[in-house]
């Protein structure tokens, strides 16, 4: 066959396509050169760490030089340590730090390198021959020497790359005593070289002129020399290509940010070069002008954007002015780079002799004649961000000057939300959520201040025009963004509702009025503005402004307002009691009164609606107990009711108990409110008890509320005395033992003596040990299990008494928890192996005889169904391993080995046991990782992947899990080790296992294939696997592709980012089987279907100005200051045409129909097109009516 290439007809033979898996049967059986490009590009350093001074000090380096140019135009690669030095100590033998750069960035196909090295190589054997050190002085005088010899531009290139290295580590002082030849040297090469096509050598001559002026004095900067070299550098800020104009543009911004007299003490307010390039930006600008072609305009503008808050007040002044004046040309990219510059100098927060109040004044009011349309987009989202931090910036500076602009930037926000953007609206809403937090919040005093001198005076402060602004927000034509519109108004009730809610109350009634209105779609935002009413204005002022409507005796029964109950509930908080005393407490009666009559009267329904608005009602106790303002005055008064609450209504107790929590815990730091409270332990401690232990009728509701009086009374306990609990103790004490008691007393009275164990002293404790001691053989297993809880409860306390009873008595622990492993009930297991858990973590030393004892018992709970239960036997060999580490004569390793060969153990056990010691093994080897030995991983991997043959599937199970622990936590290094032996395992299950556990074998190779690769894996397991493994790699793909598609969603990082590896947590996940607005075209075709706007089409567009027209009655007047609101950067949309319904209408609006006889020939006889449209039209509507008909007849029909 012949194929044309290059003109000519070249014949090619087609060979047959190999086999799938065959191609690699063509590579060379020699592997001469693979072998050497292996030992010299992966070379590993295995020696001490290379984070060094040194090395930290390069890395800065590399980071202050990053945004520096280098001499190289193309990509750069990294190369092996070892081919690099190979490499390049063939050229040179160069040992100055200066250029290690030239060493790190090498391309071995660049001219241009080679030719750098070449000249460093000369220069480095010219310093030697001379006897110097190669220091950055004798580079810095060679190669200034060179720059007089050299010949050719590459040579000149070359010499100047290595220059703009050196001389930045070259010392001050030489740099100021050769700044003149230095300086006329390098000018003399820009004059020469500045409209060359060399890109390089004019970076680097101008980063070596801005280094030599760096470190000049402030005195060198009143010579007339000094400030036409910097002029000099500014010219090239505007150079056609971009890579010398960004050299120049950091150039320039080095010197006025970075000279050496600038960072030092003492330092000017302003570079004195920092006028001089104010009036050359304000000369560029007005040259350039705002045309389609002002590239110099746009460049300057780029340029101002770093260094205008650096200028003096002065120049900031005239530079703003000459950028407002570009601003009202027609040209959208020059407005947008303008409004960017502003932003920056507003944003780096300038110093007061930078930007003066005043001037920040003036530019706040100056930009309201530069405000865009409101649907214009992209140029309303910009000015809105620069109107934000101007007035936060003028905040910073003056905050009481700030007060005469806010009202108004609050009411052209609240204009935005009349646009049909959504863009526009939520830009405006978030930019006056900034300002009122970050400028009205921390001037609280002051307005508030000031308002409460308005008020006196009745005159009208910021407050009463900020807040009545927004309040305009809820009439109707901004119903499209209300939701915005509440948003602002919580953050004002959050942070003014306190003190100035007098002016509150109407918008609260507005706002309640939205909430009942028909079709309202703002709830939630509502709810939520409401709820930071009641947070800062408390329930009392909120109900005054908006009234609950609810009063027990209502003739209808829609309660309107009963949206506000649950409202309150949410945010009640840090308010007065006593207005839950004075009116919710009556109301609550009231309406239960009125249930009970209904209920009387046969009306369930309407009754079951008053007991729901009581318990509502009730439900809001918690909040008003949380750091109540008036507890000391109200709780007296509500005490004895709560009392009767708790033993009389069932149905609203939780409630109450959680108020009584809530109110005791909150205030456990305020003294005075804690003895308070305190004073009625002896009253609800008693009916607590009472509550307890008294059986329900059926057992009905004993779960509901047990465990809350049992929670409240350990809350109680805190702050009841001790003579008290010891009171209550002794009788509780002296009942458990009366053998006339029920089963469900004795319950609660252990539950009892478990809540008061910490609380009582050294003797009591010791009795109730040892009544407990009898009670663990007990044969009710619900005794059985309080016991251990209450010997738990002791050992686990941090009280002293309780601290002395461990202690005194822990042999005794012990051999009580070792003679009950036969007789304890399976419910007992957890609580003992807690107990257990807290023995073994008070033992002085490891115990052997002991440990082994418990070890089985350990061992078998791992693998019990009870989450509980697997989850203290988890920790119990944590806390093992950890005592068995205190013993110092060995080494960690030692005794970490010691503590697995004793597990070991349960392997020749049952298959159960077997089981559950493999999974004993798989958690001591993830808590202790660091700290097995490799001989013992071998050992233990040995086993395993033996008893992966095994016909028992729990012992598989288990096995399966040990391994995908082990592939988590282990190097890849070692694991590599292993990997042949751990596939070849698990390639030789029996049949039955491999299919039954097919799930858990794709999760391990599924992080085989994550740590390994697929082609690895799939060389080592049979063809069986084959399918699944390919199934793996492409399931990771698609993840891989998706995951990098969402992160370039979702920022600007680059694609290919590392794989995010999810950190393990515990054991049990280790164990787990889980695994810019373009409008549409007229041709309809979505954006991802049209074809690629052209370059030249692209940057049209971005310049391209639109003026919005009214009718023919609106005429434009371009002299009319809000004319810019007028030009749009988007297009406008044209009007849609009148729909022509077939009618006259007359000049006031009336549909005019007439029956005349000629109109109508006219129309049938010229208008026979329209007509058949209409009959078409026509029959369509009944043949859709038709078929409806017919449909209603069939369904008669059936």
């Amino acid at each position: 066959m012949a194929i044309k290439k290059g003109g000519k007809h070249v014949k090619t033979t087609w060979k047959p396509k190999l086999k799938k898996g065959q191609s690699s049967g063509s590579n060379p059986s020699t592997r001469k050169f693979r072998d050497a490009a292996k030992n010299n590009v992966f070379t590993f350093n295995s020696g001490e760490a290379g984070l060094t001074a040194t090395a930290l000090a390069k890395h800065n380096e590399e980071l202050n030089d990053r945004d520096d140019h280098s001499a190289f135009d193309c990509e750069t690669q990294s190369v092996g340590a070892k081919s690099c030095s190979t490499i390049l100590t063939s050229w040179t033998d160069c040992s100055n730090q200066s250029f290690n750069k030239v060493h790190r960035l090498w391309k071995s196909n660049s001219a241009m390198h080679k030719e750098i090295l070449a000249v460093l190589a000369a220069v480095t054997e010219v310093i030697k021959e001379k006897g110097g050190k190669e220091t950055e002085t004798e580079y810095l005088a060679a190669l200034m020497t060179a720059l007089d010899t050299v010949e050719g531009e590459e040579s000149l290139t070359a010499v100047l790359y290595l220059i703009s290295l050196v001389i930045k580590r070259a010392p001050p002082s030489v740099l100021k005593a050769r700044f003149s030849e230095f300086a006329k040297c390098f000018m003399d090469i820009l004059a020469k070289y500045a409209s060359s096509a060399s890109t390089s050598l004019i970076r680097s001559a101008i980063v070596c002129l801005a280094t030599v002026l760096r470190m000049q004095d402030q005195g060198a900067w009143s010579d007339s020399s000094t400030t036409q070299l910097y002029r000099a550098v500014l010219s090239f800020t505007v150079h056609s290509k971009p890579k010398v104009r960004k050299a120049a543009q950091q150039a320039v911004n080095a010197i006025l940010k970075g000279s050496t007299f600038m960072t030092h003490d003492g330092a000017p307010a302003h570079h004195p070069a920092a006028a001089i390039t104010a009036k050359y930006c304000v000369e560029q600008i007005e040259g350039g002008g705002g045309s389609d072609e002002a590239v110099t305009s746009l460049h300057t503008i780029g340029l101002l954007k770093d260094i205008l808050p650096i200028f003096p007040s002065r120049s900031i002044k005239s530079v703003c002015e000459t950028i407002l004046k570009v601003m009202t040309l027609s040209n959208m990219l020059i407005k947008a780079t303008c409004m960017k510059a502003l932003y920056a100098l507003f944003l780096s927060r300038p110093k007061p002799d930078s930007l003066t109040q005043d001037l920040n004044a003036q530019l706040i009011a100056a930009l309201y004649d530069y405000q865009p349309g409101e649907n214009d987009v992209q140029p309303m989202l910009a000015w809105l961000a620069v109107m934000r931090e101007a007035h936060a910036n003028l905040h910073a500076l003056n905050a009481g000057l700030l007060t005469a602009h806010l009202q108004k930037f609050c009411k052209t926000c609240m204009a935005c939300f009349l646009t049909e953007k959504a863009e526009v609206a939520q830009a405006a809403c978030d930019s006056l959520k900034a300002i009122i937090v970050d400028c009205l919040k921390p001037s609280k005093d002051a307005v508030i201040s000031d308002f409460g001198i308005s008020q006196t005076a009745g005159g009208s402060s910021l407050v009463h025009k900020l807040f009545h602004s927004v309040e305009v927000g809820l009439g109707y034509q901004y119903h499209a963004f209300w939701g915005h519109v509440l948003q602002i108004l919580t953050l004002l009730f959050e942070i003014l509702g306190r003190e100035c809610h007098v002016i509150m109350n109407k918008c609260l009634l507005s706002m309640a009025c939205l909430r009942d209105s028909l079709g309202f779609k703002f709830n939630k935002e509502l709810d939520y503005a409401v709820g930071a009413a009641v947070r800062s204005m408390g329930p009392r002022l909120v109900l005054e402004a908006v009234p609950l409507q609810i009063t027990g005796n209502e003739e209808t029964f829609d309660f309107p307002r009963s949206w506000l109950l649950p409202v309150m509930r949410a945010n009640v908080q840090d308010t007065e009691l006593g207005f839950f005393v004075t009116y919710f407490l009556p109301l609550a009666a009231r309406l239960r009164n009125r249930a009970n009559e209904l209920r009387r009267d046969g009306k369930h329904v309407l009754a079951k609606t008053y007991d729901i608005l009581q318990n509502q009602i009730w439900a809001l106790l918690p909040g008003f107990c949380i750091r109540p303002t008036d507890l000391c005055q109200s709780f007296p008064g509500l005490a004895k009711i709560l009392g009767q609450v708790i033993s009389e209504r069932v149905d609203i107790r939780s409630e109450v108990l959680a108020a009584l929590r809530l109110l005791i815990s909150k205030n456990l730091d305020n003294a005075k409110n804690r003895a308070e409270i305190a004073v009625y332990a002896k009253n609800y401690l008693p009916i607590f008890f009472n509550v307890l232990t008294t059986e329900p009728e059926g057992h009905a509701g004993k779960h509901a509320s047990c465990l809350a009086v049992l929670e409240t009374v350990k809350v109680y306990l805190q702050i009841t005395p001790a003579e008290l609990v010891e009171s209550l103790f002794d009788k509780a004490f002296d009942r458990i033992g009366d053998a006339a008691q029920t089963a469900y007393k004795r319950y609660a009275l252990m539950d009892l003596l478990m809540c008061m164990a910490p609380y009582i002293d050294l003797h009591r404790i010791n009795l109730l040990y040892d009544s407990v001691s009898a009670l663990v053989k007990d044969g009710d297993r619900t005794v059985q299990k309080k016991s251990f809880r209450i010997v738990e409860e002791l050992c686990s306390c941090r009280s002293d008494a309780c601290h002395l009873f461990v202690v005194d008595n822990l042999t005794s622990l012990q051999s009580l928890l070792t003679d009950t492993l036969s007789s304890g009930a399976p419910s007992c297991k957890a609580p003992r192996l807690r107990c257990l858990s807290h023995i073994v973590q008070r033992l002085p030393s490891a115990q052997p005889d002991f440990l082994q004892a418990i070890i089985p018992e350990v061992i078998v709970c791992t693998r019990e169904t009870a989450d509980r239960t697997r989850a203290a036997s988890f920790k119990l060999l944590a806390d093992i391993g950890n005592c068995i580490m205190k013993d110092t004569q060995k080494t960690e390793q030692e005794q970490m080995t010691e503590f697995l060969m004793m597990l070991c153990a349960g392997l020749a056990g049952t298959p159960y046991m077997v089981g559950a010691t493999i999974v004993a093994l798989t958690t001591v080897l993830f808590q202790f990782r660091d700290k097995v030995q490799r001989e013992v991983l071998e050992t233990l991997l040995e086993n395993m992947c033996l008893l992966l043959s095994s016909k028992s599937r729990e012992v598989v199970a288990s096995v399966l899990g040990f391994i995908k622990v082990v592939i988590s936590v282990t190097k890849d290094t070692t694991l590599a080790q292993y990997l042949e032996q751990l596939i070849t395992s698990i390639s030789n299950m029996t049949e039955d296992t491999r299919r039954h556990f097919r799930f858990k074998v794709k999760i391990i190779f599924t992080k085989l294939i994550k740590k390994f690769g697929a082609d690895l894996i799939m060389g080592m397991t049979p063809e069986v696997y084959h399918k699944m493994l390919a199934n793996i790699r492409k399931t990771l793909e698609r993840a891989k592709k998706k995951r990098m598609a969402e992160e370039a969603d979702d920022s600007d990082e680059e694609e290919g980012t590392k794989e995010v590896v999810k950190k393990v947590e515990t054991i049990e996940d280790l164990l787990r089987d889980t695994d810019s607005e373009l409008e549409e075209e007229d041709d309809g075709r979505p954006s991802s279907n049209r074809a690629p706007m052209p370059k030249k089409r692209r940057k049209a567009q971005a310049t391209a100005a639109y003026l919005q027209e009214g009718g023919e009655d609106d005429i434009l007047d371009f002299l009319d200051p809000g004319v810019a609101k007028k030009v749009l950067a988007t297009k406008p949309k044209a009007d849609k045409p009148a729909v022509d319904h077939g009618f006259k209408i007359a000049s006031d609006g009336r549909l005019v129909i007439t029956q005349d006889k000629e109109e109508e020939e006219k129309a049938l006889v010229g208008g026979k097109k329209s007509f058949m449209v209409d009959v078409d039209k026509i029959m369509e509507t009944m043949d859709i009516s038709g078929k409806k008909g017919k449909k209603k007849n069939e369904s008669k029909c059936r």
